[in-house]
């Protein structure tokens, strides 16, 4: 039972959709609540709890949490650089474990590299490295073109209250919103769906 309960407090989403026409078949929010304690009028006790919980058991999480997108960011990295012809399906980058920008290296996470790796076997087994070189070759203002078109950024509009849009990053809204010009390593980070990144689970399924 106390396993049972600590599993509960987890937080997190799921979202479902028909791929056929974008229609949501489930959204799923954890940790969630009893809505019958609204039907009536809540009392103070209960409300305070629920309003108190630091896991938000209020918050939609499918449509309102914002989270990195990780490594199913790649897809988008690649079909941006495909587009723009920046590589082709046969366009390989060697992964010995790490990629050097100045004086810094970002790690794979497979730490003894894939070797000399193609776009099919980049995306099968997640190369960090592959998406490393290939941001660098996009940049970050191309590569936030191609995620707003596939609905990152923005809200989807589904009819439900307190959407988020997420957040991808230009240089420009880093310059407005944190007076520092953009690093070029920051490109790299947001290659495999980290550092600024931010979207939500609807969002993604629908991408």
């Amino acid at each position: 039972h106390r396993q049972r309960r600590i599993a509960l407090r987890h937080d997190g989403a799921v979202a479902a959709i028909d791929p056929r026409d974008g229609s949501v078949l489930a959204l799923v929010s954890s940790p969630s609540f009893d809505p019958t304690l609204f039907n009536s009028g809540i009392l103070l006790e209960d409300w305070q709890k629920l309003s108190g919980d630091p896991y938000h058991p209020m918050e939609n999480r499918a449509v309102s949490g914002q989270y990195p997108p990780g490594s199913t960011y790649k897809m988008i990295v690649a079909a941006a650089a495909l587009q723009e012809g920046l590589i082709t399906p046969d366009t390989a980058f060697n992964c010995d474990g790490s990629f050097a920008l100045g004086n810094r290296k970002f790690r794979c996470w497979q730490k003894h590299g894939h070797g000399r790796v193609s776009l099919h076997r980049a995306i099968v087994e997640s190369c960090d490295v592959y998406f490393y070189n290939v941001g660098k070759l996009i940049g970050v203002d191309k590569l936030a073109e191609y995620a707003n078109a596939f609905g990152f950024g923005q809200p989807t509009g589904i009819s439900l209250p307190r959407e988020k849009g997420g957040l991808i990053p230009t240089k420009a809204w880093k310059l407005s919103k944190l007076k520092q010009p953009w690093q070029l390593g920051e490109t790299i980070s947001i290659a495999i769906g980290q550092g600024f990144n931010l979207v939500t689970p609807l969002q993604l399924v629908s991408a």
